[in-house]
């Protein structure tokens, strides 16, 4: 019971100053502040960073802008310095250029004297003035040594690289299916003994001093390269009697150990009208010309050998595989 003049206070109502909400602070919280201090508090330091940063990127760019310009300027000046004629090497290039300028007109000189020299052997020949034993064992020594091109029946001879049992093209044959230097030689060696006076691989003359060898994958001779993958070896003669000899040597044997060994294809043919060129012209090395008082000379200037017969003495030279 309360007593008259008292008051009397709402238990339910609110209380004066508080917060109708002051129960649910944490909902209060995710609502009111979703983000959290600690990422209020770094993204303010990034922001003010930034500004920071972006105050000293001014004089930087502007550095970096006065050095790439520097570095162009040195590099335009080093670039012009480079390619400015130098003094001595202008001088040196003109040097060089006299010298080229003097070699060539000495060689051109010593060709023309070469050309006349050559005409007035080939005139002296011509004219019958050297003596006739001299003129004939001049044309043997031309026939000899394949310095004149000649005509006429003989045997054909031709080597093709293998084709690794038809998997590739001969020109891509492994190189122990390819012709090699030796196979040319002993072909050459085996027509020589056959009787052949004349012999020719793809067009290239051989002589006494002529050379077959391998460089590398490719066969030379007299350092001239020879185009495959087919050789052709050729040798004029009596074409019958030729392949019989051939026939009855250790080439034709050859031959087929190569086309079953090593697949190289082989083809044996004659000819009746061949025509091998003339080799090449050989560098003279030594030449003395022979002196009445010289022992065993007779009066046109040939020397006797023992059976008391006349030849000329021959000019040794050999041929420049040089």
């Amino acid at each position: 019971m309360t007593a008259p003049g008292t008051t009397v206070r709402d238990a339910t109502a609110p209380a004066r100053g508080r917060r109708p909400d002051e129960s649910m602070t944490l909902l209060r919280e995710v609502t009111e502040r979703p983000l959290d201090p600690g990422y209020a508090q770094m993204a303010q330091r990034r922001a003010e960073a930034g500004q920071a940063t972006s105050r000293r990127a001014v004089p930087s760019l502007i550095a970096l802008l006065l050095v790439a310009v520097l570095l162009g300027a040195a590099t335009t000046v080093v670039v012009r310095e480079l390619r400015a004629p130098q003094p001595v090497v202008a001088k040196g290039r003109s040097v060089l250029m006299e010298q080229i300028q003097d070699r060539s007109a000495e060689v051109e000189a010593l060709s023309q004297r070469a050309a006349v020299l050559s005409a007035e052997v080939d005139g002296l020949q011509s004219d019958g003035l050297l003596p006739s034993a001299v003129r004939e064992i001049n044309e043997l020594d031309r026939w000899v040594n394949g310095a004149v091109p000649v005509r006429g029946p003989g045997m054909v001879v031709k080597l093709t690289d293998g084709s690794g049992g038809g998997l590739v093209e001969p020109g891509d044959a492994p190189a122990e299916s390819r012709v090699r230097d030796a196979d040319v030689q002993f072909v050459v060696n085996e027509l020589w003994a056959a009787g052949a006076e004349a012999v020719a691989v793809n067009d290239e003359r051989l002589t006494s001093l002529s050379a077959i060898r391998n460089a590398g994958d490719a066969i030379l001779v007299d350092l001239q390269p020879l185009n495959g993958p087919t050789y052709t070896i050729e040798a004029v003669g009596d074409a019958e009697a030729m392949q019989v000899e051939f026939a009855r040597s250790a080439g034709l044997g050859f031959l087929q150990l190569l086309s079953a060994e090593y697949d190289i294809e082989n083809e044996v043919t004659t000819s009746e009208g061949m025509y091998l060129p003339g080799a090449r012209s050989s560098t003279l090395r030594y030449a003395r010309t022979p002196q009445s008082g010289d022992a065993g000379t007779t009066q046109d200037g040939s020397e006797r050998d023992g059976s008391g017969q006349g030849s000329s003495t021959q000019d040794r030279s050999e041929e420049d595989n040089g």
